[in-house]
């Protein structure tokens, strides 16, 4: 079957599952901070706040970027044994 689980995989499944991981970064950084500015446009709408909230959506959006950017460094660079601790 072409379907190998990670042990038979190796090497070369721990590459790909990486490459799968680390490929995901610019989608996140393009997307969170978007998402963030206009929640905080919307906001900005509600309170007639404008640009403040819209400002602080953005950096909001880029905090959250990094975290889950840091988080998917860590598990694509992690040994992929499933005994490393889950945070």
């Amino acid at each position: 079957m072409w379907l190998l689980s990670p042990e038979e995989q190796g090497e070369k499944g721990k590459a790909v599952r990486q490459l799968a991981l680390l490929t995901a970064i610019p989608a996140i950084l393009v997307v969170a901070p978007l998402v963030g500015f206009f929640i905080g446009k919307w906001a900005d709408g509600k309170t007639e706040t404008a640009p403040l909230l819209s400002i602080l959506g953005l950096i909001i959006g880029f905090a959250a970027a990094g975290i889950e950017i840091r988080a998917l460094i860590k598990k694509g660079t992690s040994s992929g044994n499933g005994n490393e601790k889950q945070n």
